[in-house]
């Protein structure tokens, strides 16, 4: 029904959009679970230090914040790459049409 109203143009920049956003959301699931594979390994070990700005630490709250901070890019990739494309479709058209 969407796909319908748009002219060609804009189908094929909405189409690369969508793509990209898939691919996007793949690579972040991909480097999100490593981190948080890491950093809970961190988290779980009482010797491990993190640097947090700059400064070597190993206190347990700050590993923890790590790690729900690296279960952020998973969330965020599993949004991308598996949302409904009818919502991917209807973003990516109004981000065209505003930028163009």
């Amino acid at each position: 029904m969407f796909k319908e109203s748009m002219d060609a143009e804009l189908k094929k920049r909405v189409d690369v959009i969508v793509g990209l956003s898939r691919l996007a959301g793949g690579i972040l699931i991909l480097i999100g679970c490593l981190l948080v594979f890491f950093f809970a390994q961190a988290a779980l070990d009482p010797n491990a230090v993190i640097e947090v700005n700059g400064i070597p630490t190993k206190e347990k709250s700050t590993k923890i914040s790590a790690v729900l901070f690296a279960c952020l890019f998973p969330i965020s990739g599993l949004f991308l790459a598996f949302a409904p494309s009818k919502l991917i479709d209807k973003l990516a058209a109004k981000i065209i049409t505003r930028l163009s």
